[in-house]
């Protein structure tokens, strides 16, 4: 088949829509949209109490504020986004049951105005474990992008294994993003499938093969070894200094918001620089301008699990890859991404890519899997993988 049609959907995503940049439910949900009817739910899952590092909290709570001050709004065409109004505490019963009165009020509300008809339930928030009997789905999908019972920002991390858990076992199909996550899913049901993440590839690709300076690198000499993406706490901040300190004579260069860490002594160092926050349609042509691609995580299960979404994004490019021992980029890729287990082989890799230890062939290696692996096949596959789990519960 083509791509899944005439559905109404309603997605928790894991990020919101209005103040980050596209998480792969935000990718999707823009292309289903053209042919089903999308309402894409705003995470309601903050827990400001769980908030180990309260570095740029006044910020989240502001941008969520703000997200929250638009209610709902439609994106374009059959795409709705609703961000509810919620107590940002979770684990407290009182408080626990107070949200969910005002969540199941608001998202009814929601697919009352929008006429949603036994809409497909969309999880890749397991805040919405409370929702699965509140309304009558047609199909429930769980996208577990992460694993996202260790989510570290959430202090009852019993709450968190208790939803992850009901949604494994009353979703109709679990879409995991990793082949560790595949592993640690495949007994909860049959209806198991692992699938990658996709990746805008001609944007990325044009803008690799077209460079343009970027304004706010500067103009210092030196190659540009360079990340994008959320900087955290699980960001691996003492690697970052290690590098820097190590490598003077290249420029490290973060492009992100701060939300958690701290990052007070690498941001001093002279050959680092912090960007910001770059909105999504920039981040291609300031890919282009590195010299090699950081994946720097502290590893923890979280990052083991995990299948970055900027892998195939920093393929596309063509630029050579250094990364901590993730398990999906350890064992699908260490032929064309140098994998360091220690922060020592993590500076020593930075040096050789930039030294020559990148070739022709694992450079048009990289390309070509991020070919396969462009959004628009994602969800055909995806689309697939939904048509034939409504045709196995549609009555013989």
């Amino acid at each position: 088949m083509d791509v899944l049609a005439d559905h109404d959907i309603v997605c928790f995503g894991p990020s919101d829509w209005w103040g980050m940049n596209p998480s792969s439910a935000t990718h999707t949900m823009r292309r289903l949209a053209k042919t089903n009817h999308i309402l894409y739910v705003n995470p309601v899952s903050s827990d400001l109490l769980g908030v180990r590092n309260r570095k740029g909290l006044a910020a989240r709570i502001l941008r969520k504020a703000r997200s929250m001050m638009r209610i709902i709004r439609r994106v374009n065409g059959h795409l709705y986004v609703i961000s509810p109004f919620f107590i940002p505490v979770q684990g407290n019963p009182v408080l626990d049951r107070m949200n969910n009165v005002l969540l199941r009020i608001q998202l009814g509300a929601a697919m009352l105005l929008l006429r949603f008809k036994r809409p497909l339930l969309w999880i890749e928030n397991i805040r919405a474990a409370d929702c699965l009997n509140w309304f009558n789905w047609r199909l429930v999908v769980y996208h577990a992008s992460d694993k996202f019972d260790e989510c570290c920002n959430t202090r009852n991390k019993s709450i968190l294994r208790e939803r992850e858990r009901r949604i494994s076992e009353r979703s109709d199909v679990i879409v995991c993003a990793s082949r560790l996550l595949y592993e640690s899913k495949k007994g909860c049901q049959k209806n198991v499938c692992y699938l990658p993440h996709g990746v805008d590839f001609d944007l990325f690709r044009t803008a690799a093969e077209n460079p343009e300076p970027y304004d706010g690198l500067g103009d210092a000499p030196g190659p540009i070894a360079g990340y994008f993406g959320t900087l955290t706490g699980q960001n691996d901040i003492e690697l970052l200094e290690y590098c820097a300190a190590s490598l003077p004579h290249i420029r490290f260069v973060f492009a992100g918001r701060v939300t958690g860490g701290d990052y007070e002594r690498v941001r001093r160092m002279p050959n680092v620089r912090f960007l910001g926050h770059v909105p999504y349609e920039k981040i291609p042509n300031l890919c282009a301008c590195f010299d090699v691609c950081l994946l720097p995580w502290r590893m923890s299960k979280w990052i083991e699990h995990c299948n970055p979404l900027k892998l195939f994004e920093y393929m596309a490019s063509g630029k050579p890859i250094v990364s901590v021992p993730i398990r999906e980029v350890r064992d699908q890729y260490s032929d064309i991404v140098a994998v360091a287990e220690t922060r020592e082989q993590f500076c020593r890799a930075v040096e050789a890519e930039l030294a020559g230890g990148d070739n022709d062939r694992r450079k048009e290696l990289r390309i070509a899997t991020a070919r396969r692996h462009t959004w628009e096949c994602h969800n055909v596959r995806l689309s697939n993988i939904i048509a034939d789990a409504l045709s196995a519960r549609s009555p013989a």
